[in-house]
């Protein structure tokens, strides 16, 4: 206290002889100050630090810099209160100095790094173990968030083979990391409704225009010249990851007449024309048949046994399934190869196809055909599910071969008649959105069997795709085949 006294004396006598000091061009005075401990509170004050600073350097010169040392007397008693204190205790008598250092017009550049070191001092006692805990789960959370969040729909299908039998990489953008996919394909004749049947699975309504759907079908100009849409293998995802794949036609008489007209040219493996539309027909086919779970065989009228024999050659010529790399080579040897879900659609069908007589007779040929084939072509969607037709169940349907039927789409009644306005039309066969819904349900509602021998993500299985893609065009028993074509 009696340091405390002498200061203030001395700052009176400073106050009454401003005048005189403010002329003097002595050197700025050097403070040592020893505060007691009994005063540490109230240098806390930054009004008493100001006042403090302010009476012993009123009589300084102006623009000469000060130097104030400051230090905290040490506290036996209770080490880490007294280093908080005197952390604290600095920080406010070098606030209180910059204050008064401000009046007497100290450089801006020294008050702002004295409160960039208070700042910093104060900031690196304010963290707490808690809040920064905090500030990990949060930003933990933050990244959930933004995985569950729901990825962009997809406007258009992209490619994945494009004209040219290339191998198209943009696939890999609309992927996700995830193994809950679920991958449908179609192969199909030239015409038969391959692309708008798949836009109808991918949530196309059958009242929009065609130009809203997702796989482009045929315009009314490209049906008149008797040429084909789709060109290669395109790609859609939809919002529930199901992944479809839409082919170009297979034994296409455009797609010949484009190699052999408009001067596309063929590999030099190929003698002809004729067999390089085969050969990329059939790996086509093999392709589909390896990364599917589930793949459409599309038709417009019952069946083709040269379409029925093109199946079984590319089933033939399929790559087999690539075995773990882990596993030793006896394993390896003996590892079964994947086969998709196979599953005919009749597409355009009419009346009396939806006959029980008519359907049981198709399934019982498709079954004759098939019956050394290692395709599944059982159990998994058919028209007998769901009880759509009296009579077709499966108590009256005991093969359950793979066989749908789904009635021409503009076949529907707009307007009613006038004098059966409030009675259904009878067709003899469900309504056509009806039929879809139920194929829709029944393709979805499908196993999904693994295509490899371990768990597969989205990405994955694009790597793997382009992997297989690769395998059947270089494949020798490919190459073998089409030296023995005529």
């Amino acid at each position: 206290m009696a340091q405390k006294d002498f200061f203030q004396e001395r700052g009176d006598r400073d106050l009454s002889d401003t005048g005189n000091l403010s002329s003097l061009n002595s050197k700025p005075p050097i403070i040592l100050a020893k505060p007691h401990s009994s005063d540490l509170l109230t240098t806390m004050n930054p009004t008493s630090s100001s006042s403090l600073s302010g009476n012993n350097m009123s009589g300084v010169k102006m623009g000469e810099k000060q130097i104030v040392v400051l230090k905290a007397r040490e506290d036996s008693t209770s080490s880490s209160t007294s280093v908080g204190n005197s952390c604290c205790t600095s920080s406010g008598i070098c606030l209180g100095a910059s204050l008064s250092s401000g009046r007497s017009s100290t450089p801006a550049s020294s008050l702002h790094n004295i409160n960039a070191a208070v700042s910093s001092d104060l900031s690196s006692h304010s963290t707490s173990p808690y809040q920064m805990h905090r500030n990990t789960q949060l930003s933990s959370m933050d990244e959930c968030q933004n995985r569950l969040a729901p990825l962009p729909e997809m406007p258009r299908c992209i490619k994945l083979v494009d004209d040219s039998m290339h191998w198209c990489d943009t696939g890999m953008e609309v992927l996700v990391d995830q193994n809950n996919f679920f991958v449908v394909g179609v192969l199909g004749m030239q015409g038969v409704g391959k692309s708008t049947i798949m836009s109808l699975l991918a949530g196309n309504s059958s009242s929009d225009y065609y130009r809203n759907f997702v796989f482009q079908p045929q315009s009314k100009e490209i049906r008149e010249v008797g040429s084909h849409q789709t060109s290669g293998v395109d790609m859609f995802v939809t919002n529930d990851r199901v992944i479809l794949l839409d082919t170009q036609p297979v034994l296409s008489a455009s797609v010949l007449d484009m190699m052999i007209h408009h001067d596309k040219k063929y590999p030099a493996e190929y003698s002809t024309a004729e067999n390089c539309m085969e050969m990329q027909s059939l790996q086509l086919a093999a392709f589909m048949m390896t990364v599917c779970n589930v793949l459409l065989v599309v038709q417009d009228w019952f069946t083709d046994i040269n379409f029925l024999r093109f199946l079984l050659t590319a089933e033939m010529l399929k790559p087999s399934t690539p075995a773990n790399s882990h596993d030793d080579t006896s394993v390896q040897e003996n590892t079964a190869d994947y086969y998709p879900q196979i599953v005919f659609v009749q597409n355009k069908a009419v009346r009396d196809d939806f006959s029980v007589e008519t359907y049981r007779a198709k399934q019982c040929l498709l079954s004759k055909v098939l019956e050394n084939s290692k395709l599944k072509y059982k159990d998994a969607v058919t028209l007998a599910t769901g009880e759509l037709l009296p009579g077709l169940n499966n108590r009256n349907i005991t093969t359950g071969v793979n066989l749908f039927l789904l009635p021409h789409m503009d076949n529907q009644k707009v307007e009613a008649d006038s004098i059966l306005t409030f009675l259904p039309e009878y067709r003899g066969y469900p309504s056509f959105n009806r039929l879809l819904q139920s194929l829709r349900n029944q393709v979805f509602a499908c196993q999904r069997r693994l295509l490899t021998h371990t768990i597969l993500s989205e990405k994955n299985w694009f790597h793997y795709a382009a992997r297989t893609w690769d395998t059947v065009k270089k494949s020798t028993l490919m190459a073998e085949y089409n030296r023995l074509l005529p």
